[in-house]
């Protein structure tokens, strides 16, 4: 007895082929969305480990010193060559904010004599930062040393206002009161067309 295996008609083939489609297109979406958790997780964790390193980087707190440092160096560098004789007691009591040790002192002792002969000159002198940078800083132990390019304008009674221009150093140091200047000096710098 022979049997006959029946083949099947177009039509039941045809609808089998769409079945077999719809029973591979869950496990498709199932592979492709757990991929992309998988890739989500991977960039979040890389992401997170960047933001803890960055987080704990004792350079950006350095950065955020040398700023700072740099900002106050040359905010007292810029006091200590700008006076008014109209306002030569804020002035100076501006220059005894800025500073700190001997510098400090010095500027105290010298108040009445440089109050006079500031006031008899009637000078005026207005700084104003062309470049800075810091040179040294020792966050540790609280020292710092800044350069700055200044030009300073001049005017004296009886003289025509002239433009100077200089280099200076300036050492810093920490105190409760934030940094403060403790020691300034003169760069050797040409003048413009000398």
């Amino acid at each position: 007895m022979k049997t006959e295996v029946e083949e099947p008609s177009v039509a039941e083939s045809e609808q089998a082929e769409p079945a077999e489609r719809e029973s591979r297109l869950p496990k498709v979406l199932l592979t492709a969305a757990v991929a992309l958790v998988v890739a989500s997780a991977a960039v979040a964790g890389w992401f997170g480990v960047a933001w803890f390193n960055a987080s704990n980087d004792d350079s950006l707190e350095y950065s955020r010193v040398r700023d700072e440092v740099n900002r106050v160096g040359v905010a007292a560098v810029v006091t200590m060559n700008s006076l008014d004789y109209s306002k030569v007691d804020q002035g100076l009591k501006d220059w005894e904010t800025a500073t700190t040790g001997a510098l400090h002192q010095e500027v105290v002792e010298g108040k009445a004599t440089s109050r006079d002969a500031i006031v008899a000159a009637e000078s005026v002198t207005k700084a104003t930062p062309l470049s800075s940078a810091v040179a040294e800083l020792d966050d540790r132990a609280g020292q710092a040393s800044v350069l700055v390019a200044l030009k300073v304008h001049v005017t004296v009674k009886g003289e025509e206002p002239k433009d100077k221009f200089m280099r200076l150093a300036a050492k810093l140091q920490r105190t409760e009161d934030g940094w403060k200047l403790y020691e300034i000096g003169q760069v050797p710098y040409l003048q413009p067309g000398q």
